[in-house]
């Protein structure tokens, strides 16, 4: 029988993760109305992640969010819900991208990037930005890969409807009953071609009152899963084990059995599901580095220092595009790629 840690989360702080996976955050702001340069009314303080507010600066001035910062030997997934992210990067690759669409990122050797939160909307009921992102950990021997990255478009994600029509699921990576992810960056762990085998799976489920769906077993006893219950007020497992609302399940050994999740409140239920079979190396971690041991973190501090991982190639530490610039994924050397049109 399937035994559960259940421990309090917060939104807008990390929350714990277990190996493949690194880190994950749940981002929930209710951000007022722009102004003409798409910036909030105030200005934050360069840290700003206050519990309990409608909304957060982050590491904004007056536009809040991710100004440049750099990254290596890990991949992050940005998992948007609603609302837009404009991205930049040291290799001279930039997008705006939200409302559902997915960014895969490999950090690899070294990247820079920034991560914006433009306030692009002038009406009253003001900018809802939601967003998960993770970080999943790259094996030893692609931690000094080239940096890369793909953009799941929302329209191209794979989601599907239990038959009652009071859940809905959608497959970030891997699968769920049958239904298949769009295939992940090149070098990701969770890469089936380059990296098979390692039961990577990423869902968000929304259970309506009354919903319900089974998490199937995993595909190995080494494989780890993680739920968060980040929106609703009554989650139950199994028929029997009661979730607290902003709490993280752990699962002792997911291959056991089938686990079923119900709502039985009043309210939607959404939750996030990440599950991976154990990497099994050392992690060495400080800041935004993430390698296999202390002389590599030291390295990576260095290598920063004197390459800046190729140097920031944009005119303001916190890019962002104009108020009319659609979604877009511009790679350098590449056209920019647009979403699909709805009858593709």
């Amino acid at each position: 029988m399937s035994k559960f840690t259940i421990r309090s989360i917060a939104a807008a702080r990390p929350m714990e993760t277990q190996d493949p996976f690194l880190f994950a955050v749940y981002h929930k702001d209710h951000y007022p109305a722009g102004d003409d340069q798409m910036q909030a009314p105030h200005r934050g303080n360069g840290s700003d992640w206050s519990e309990g507010a409608p909304y957060r600066m982050y590491h904004g001035d007056r536009v809040p969010g991710f100004p440049q910062h750099p990254h290596r030997g890990f991949e992050t997934v940005t998992c948007t819900i609603e609302g837009l992210i404009d991205h930049t990067d040291s290799t001279g690759c930039a997008g705006r991208y939200g409302n559902g669409d997915l960014q895969w990122m490999t950090a690899g050797k070294g990247v820079v990037h920034g991560e914006m939160l433009p306030l692009i909307k002038q009406t009253p009921d003001g900018n809802v930005i939601k967003w998960f992102q993770i970080w999943l950990n790259l094996p030893k021997k692609s931690k000094m890969v080239d940096p890369n990255q793909m953009m799941h478009w929302a329209e191209k994600i794979t989601k599907f409807t239990t038959p009652d029509s009071l859940t809905t699921a959608t497959v970030w990576a891997g699968s769920l009953h049958g239904h298949k992810a769009l295939p992940p960056i090149r070098d990701s762990w969770a890469n089936e071609e380059t990296n098979p085998g390692n039961d990577v799976n990423i869902w968000f489920l929304q259970l309506q009152p009354g919903g319900s769906i089974t998490l199937p077993k995993a595909a190995s006893s080494l494989s780890t899963r993680s739920l968060y219950f980040v929106e609703g007020t009554a989650l139950t497992l199994n028929g029997v084990t009661k979730v607290p609302d902003l709490s993280q399940v752990e699962f002792s050994d997911p291959s056991q059995e089938e686990v079923l999740l119900e709502n039985l409140g009043s309210k939607l239920v959404e939750v996030l599901v990440l599950q991976g079979r154990k990497m099994g190396e050392p992690v060495a971690k400080h800041g935004p580095f993430v390698m296999n041991t202390q002389q590599e973190i030291m390295q990576a501090f260095n290598d920063y220092r004197t390459t800046q991982f190729g140097g920031w190639p944009w005119p303001e530490d916190a890019m962002v595009f104009p108020r009319e610039k659609g979604r877009f994924l511009a790679l350098k050397g590449v056209p920019e790629e647009l979403p699909p049109k709805k009858e593709d």
